[in-house]
């Protein structure tokens, strides 16, 4: 789960700076900009989440230590020796989960924190970006428009091109069965 998520993460850090020094036009490009930001944070949070589920699973795991060890007392106090070895057995094996998953989640927590100064860095550059295009937080809605009337206008010019070629297409046919019939 966690290779996934990197991995993603990477691919949006990547198509961000990708964006940034790229050629399209101005909103496109800051649009992808913050596509690529919202990405970002969206595994970011997954992030996160895995740090709580982590941190959660050892203190289960630490608990259920904690609990065969009170087993294991409860066994010495009436003399069961088998039961005494099996829950001090367990419980070695919960602590060792727990500590396995405190690293975890201390690894997980400085990945975190080094997606978190990516991350500033990324808005950094999208606010450089915005200033230089002149667009405030209040202009996004403009930017949008013009990445939609950008859009239209290719969708536009593709509806042309197919209808040219469903013209030349149909005048070709056109042109087969007249040659057809005048053999």
């Amino acid at each position: 789960m966690f290779e996934e998520l990197k991995s993603a993460w990477r691919q949006a850090v990547d198509n961000f700076w990708q964006e940034l020094q790229g050629e399209a036009p101005g909103a496109a490009r800051l649009g992808g900009m913050r596509n690529e930001i919202a990405e970002a944070r969206s595994d970011l949070s997954r992030l996160e989440d895995e740090v709580r589920l982590a941190r959660e699973r050892a203190r289960e795991e630490r608990e259920a230590a904690e609990t065969a060890r009170r087993r294991a007392r409860m066994a010495e106090d009436i003399g069961d020796g088998e039961t005494v070895r099996v829950a001090r057995e367990y419980a070695d094996r919960h602590e060792e989960r727990a500590a396995v998953l405190e690293r975890k989640a201390r690894a997980l927590e400085a990945e975190r924190d080094l997606w978190k100064r990516d991350l500033a860095e990324m808005e950094d550059a999208l606010r450089r970006q915005e200033s230089a295009a002149g667009v405030g937080p209040g202009r996004y809605d403009t930017l949008d428009d013009e990445a939609e009337r950008e859009a239209r206008e290719f969708d536009r010019l593709e509806e042309n091109d197919r209808q040219r070629t469903a013209e030349e297409r149909l005048e070709d046919l056109k042109r087969r069965m007249q040659e057809r019939q005048g053999r």
